[in-house]
C-alpha cells in the first residue's frame, strides 16, 4: 500500500479531504499483474460540488501492452458516502469488507466503512431464502424450457441459477457477495469446497437432471455444514416468499428479477 499512499499525497494535503482509502483487488491476496489501485477520496460536499466533473474520476494507464489501468482516483461527497450504508447493491458493501484506510485524520470514515462492511443478520437471513428459491426456480424453469427449445432462454436461466447460487454461498459464509470478476477466487477464500464448485461447473455447462440434482444436494449439504436449516422445509419457504409481507418485500428488495 506504500505506492497507493504516495499517489494519494496530493489529496491528503487538502483541507477539504475527509479521508482516503483503497478498495478492489489490490487489497486481496489474489491480486495480480493486471490489478490496479482503486483509490476513493471522500471530500466535503461543497468541495465535491466545485470540483469539475472531469476531475471527480481520474485514471492513469500503465505504459506498454496490454493497456491496463495503473490507478484510479474516485471522489465521493461526504453525504453520498454515508448514504451508501442503506444501499441494496453488493458493490457498495463487499469491497468495504477489505478496504484499507490510508488517510482519516479525524476518524470520520472508519465508522462508515465498518457499517458498509457489516452484514446485518436480518438481511443475511432474508437473502439466503431469496437466493435459494431463485436458484431452485431457475433450475425448474430450465427443465421446462429445455423441452420447448430456445438456447438463449436456457443460457439466461443458467445465468440466473449461477448468480443466485454464488450469492447464496457468500451469504451462508457471512460475506456480502463479491463482484463477478473475482467470484471464483473469493469463494475459495471463504472455504467453499472445490467439489461443490466443480459440481456447479458441470451442472451449468452440461446440464442434466442428475447433474442438477447432485449440485442441489451438494449445496444443501454445505448449508447443513454452515448450520443452516431453512432449506429443509420447502413448503414453509414457498409460503414465506408468496404469502407473507416479509417474504414479498425481501424478494422485491433482493431478488435478481
Amino acid at each position: 500500500m506504500e505506492r497507493a499512499r504516495e499517489l494519494s499525497l496530493p489529496y491528503m494535503s487538502r483541507n477539504d479531504v475527509i479521508g482516503v482509502y483503497v478498495v478492489g483487488s489490490m487489497t486481496r491476496p489474489h491480486r495480480d499483474a493486471l490489478s490496479d489501485y482503486d483509490i476513493e477520496v471522500i471530500v466535503e460536499d461543497e468541495a465535491y460540488e466545485r470540483t469539475p466533473v472531469a476531475d471527480r474520476q481520474v485514471f492513469a494507464f500503465r505504459e506498454g501492452e496490454p493497456k491496463v489501468v495503473d490507478y484510479e482516483f474516485y471522489l465521493r461527497p461526504w453525504s453520498g458516502f454515508r448514504a451508501l450504508v442503506s444501499s441494496t447493491q453488493d458493490l457498495f458493501h463487499y469491497p468495504y469488507q477489505h478496504a484499507v484506510i490510508l488517510h482519516d485524520p479525524e476518524r470520520r470514515i472508519a465508522p462508515v466503512i465498518a457499517r458498509l462492511a457489516e452484514l446485518p443478520e436480518a438481511i443475511r437471513h432474508d437473502r439466503l431464502r431469496v437466493h435459494y428459491l431463485e436458484m431452485r426456480f431457475a433450475f425448474g424453469r430450465e427443465r421446462k424450457t429445455g423441452r420447448r427449445g430456445g438456447i438463449l432462454n436456457l443460457r439466461l436461466l443458467r445465468g440466473d441459477a449461477l448468480a443466485a447460487l454464488v450469492k447464496l454461498l457468500f451469504l451462508a459464509a457471512g460475506s456480502w457477495p463479491a463482484t463477478h470478476h473475482w467470484t471464483d477466487q473469493e469463494l475459495r477464500l471463504i472455504g467453499v469446497p472445490p467439489d461443490l464448485l466443480r459440481d456447479a461447473d458441470v451442472a451449468l455447462a452440461e446440464p442434466t437432471f442428475e447433474r442438477t440434482k447432485r449440485l442441489v444436494d451438494s449445496v444443501n449439504a454445505w448449508l447443513d455444514g454452515q448450520g443452516e436449516t431453512f432449506h429443509h422445509d420447502a413448503d414453509a419457504l414457498i409460503a414465506w416468499a408468496f404469502h407473507t409481507s416479509e417474504g414479498r418485500s425481501a424478494f422485491e428488495c433482493w431478488g435478481g428479477r
